[in-house]
């Protein structure tokens, strides 16, 4: 998008004041097209449904453009959960930038603590021109003759950068109280994650030490860096996969491991941990709660003859719900509901 001048003496001032990579993220939240540049590409475009991406800036001088082109079809896409909770109100200043973007929303997220849902379902409802459409992950057909336990053992499978909020340090921990309790008979766990830059780095061997520490390294492979065209492997020799992060947006892993006959575990602060079903092809448990999670591995550790059934229920879940066909179906009735429009 061409910037406007508000937009330039921000980006000016962003370089400036922020290192390459916080930069670009600080970008997104403050990137001003040019209006006039925008009604030219939508002239030029002339589409028949815009959605935009959160409520941001950009998006505002977009659906401004959209409204003085005639376009009438807007949707606004963000991960903020569909169900919100009864006692929220908006404030008046949240109404006014609300009405400034489309009102029909459209989120891949249901909830962000799935224990809400489970326990307190009855305090949440969902909002008028609020809909749910899925997140999509094709199923891995050489998953439906996959075999599990790799040289006789259950493994596990823990991804996520080396970065505080991925939370590793919670598998580290459960893994020693099993180890304690000598519950960790034919387990062997792999950690892959990212380690780039200093942070990164000094994570990771901060979480190599702490396992060294805890007396747990024998049964932990730390990696990093492996191409995303290996991950299908690496799923292949794993049986069950872990999401440890103490606060989670929506993450895709979720959809993936299950779209490969991975038993999916996460935490319960996960926008996508709904796409579990508990105890048919996943489970949940309390975020940075290591006890918890302690006990969701004893589990399955004890009934591994049911690994294969959960992994297969996964991979049925992704057919039945979460291809394009499904986000097709779902988009269909959105346009048609609320604006009258056949996909």
């Amino acid at each position: 998008m061409k910037l406007s001048l508000l937009g330039r003496l921000i980006d000016r001032r962003l370089k400036k004041k922020y290192d390459a990579s916080t930069y670009e993220s600080k970008l997104v939240d403050s990137f001003v097209p040019s209006l006039w540049w925008m009604i030219r590409e939508v002239r030029r475009y002339r589409p028949d449904v815009v959605i935009m991406r959160y409520r941001m800036p950009s998006n505002l001088v977009v659906n401004l453009a959209c409204k003085l082109c005639g376009i009438k079809v807007r949707i606004l896409y963000n991960q903020t959960g569909l169900y919100t909770h009864k006692s929220e109100k908006l404030s008046f200043k949240k109404k006014l930038v609300f009405s400034l973007f489309p009102k029909v929303r459209m989120t891949t997220v249901k909830i962000h603590d799935v224990f809400d849902l489970k326990y307190r379902g009855d305090e949440f409802h969902i909002l008028p021109h609020d809909y749910f459409l899925p997140y999509v992950h094709e199923p891995n057909p050489e998953a439906e003759n996959r075999s599990y336990f790799k040289e006789g053992i259950l493994n596990i499978l823990d991804v996520g950068k080396y970065r505080p909020y991925k939370n590793h340090f919670v598998l580290v921990n459960a893994i020693k109280i099993l180890k304690d309790r000598e519950e960790l008979k034919d387990i062997h766990f792999t950690i892959l994650g990212q380690a780039s830059v200093p942070e990164e780095i000094k994570y990771y061997e901060d979480l190599q030490k702490h396992a060294a520490e805890c007396g747990v390294s024998e049964f932990i492979t730390f990696r990093t860096h492996i191409p995303y065209s290996e991950m299908m492997k690496l799923y292949y020799d794993n049986d069950v996969f872990i999401l440890t992060s103490k606060e989670e947006q929506a993450s895709i892993s979720i959809l993936e491991a299950m779209a490969n006959g991975v038993v999916a575990v996460s935490t319960n602060l996960n926008g996508t941990a709904h796409y579990i079903t508990e105890g048919s092809d996943g489970f949940f448990f309390k975020t940075d709660e290591p006890e918890s999670l302690a006990e969701v591995i004893k589990y399955i550790s004890d009934n591994r003859d049911r690994v294969p059934e959960w992994g297969h229920n996964g991979l049925e879940s992704i057919k039945a719900n979460y291809t394009y066909k499904n986000y097709k179906a779902a988009l269909s009735e959105v346009l048609e509901k609320e604006f009258g429009v056949t996909l």
